[in-house]
């Protein structure tokens, strides 16, 4: 089995060399692709300098396409049986995906969603949106999913391990943020098997470069209403 670590980045050249450190680290059968959504800080120039093979593979994008469509295009070169895409940020522990792949075999899942919240049920909401705003997001997505599939999901936008086979059947459209949230929808609606496990979650601040804001909710929600009513 084979495992395909997506690494997409833009402005991250205080981060890019440890996350794809650490995705050659995870002891697997995979290949590491790097998408570059146009950089402007400096991480082109340091990926430029990285040697690539046939398992490490960097793309550079002449403009920003936006992070969903370099998912796209990272999952038709695919050949692992897994798909994982933690990022470049380190927000995410890439070792989780241990866990995740375990879940999957184990209980023949096509997808497993590595949820921010799963061992924090009992803390307030509340407490968690004053502290970070953007919870607000993640609350609204993932209870608008559950009311709409039935589900219950604790996190949807938290990282995702995915079969390969299964995302191109998806075909999933939106290029920007919002293809996070077309993908589990699709993903719900079409009827595959989804599992949730926890995961280390370390977030970025604002001054440390994390680019979410609240207006971002209004495409996620538009792409799962889409998906819910309008989808084949």
């Amino acid at each position: 089995m084979m495992l395909t670590v997506f690494i997409g980045c833009f402005n991250e050249r205080e981060t890019i060399l440890k996350a794809i450190e650490e995705a050659k680290s995870i002891n697997i059968d995979k290949e590491i692709i790097v998408i570059d959504n146009c950089s402007t800080d400096g991480t082109k120039e340091i990926l430029k300098k990285l040697k690539q093979d046939e398992f490490f593979k960097i793309i550079f994008h002449s403009k920003n396409m936006g992070a969903g469509y370099s998912a796209q295009e990272a999952i038709k070169l695919a050949r692992g049986k897994y798909f994982y895409g933690p990022g470049a940020d380190l927000e995410y522990k890439m070792s989780d995906v241990y866990r995740m792949i375990e879940k999957a075999e184990r209980e023949n899942l096509d997808a497993v969603l590595g949820s921010r919240l799963l061992d924090k049920k009992n803390i307030s909401k509340i407490k968690l949106i004053k502290e970070r705003p953007y919870w607000l997001g993640t609350f609204i997505a993932t209870s608008l999913i559950n009311f709409l599939y039935g589900k219950n999901f604790t996190d949807v936008i938290g990282i995702h391990l995915v079969k390969t086979e299964v995302l191109r059947e998806l075909n999933c459209s939106f290029r920007g943020q919002a293809f996070t949230f077309e993908e589990v929808s699709k993903l719900c609606k079409r009827k595959y098997q989804i599992g949730e496990v926890s995961i280390s979650y370390t977030p970025r601040t604002r001054k440390e470069g994390k680019t979410i804001k609240a207006i971002d909710i209004f495409p996620a929600i538009w792409a799962i209403l889409k998906v819910r009513f309008w989808d084949k």
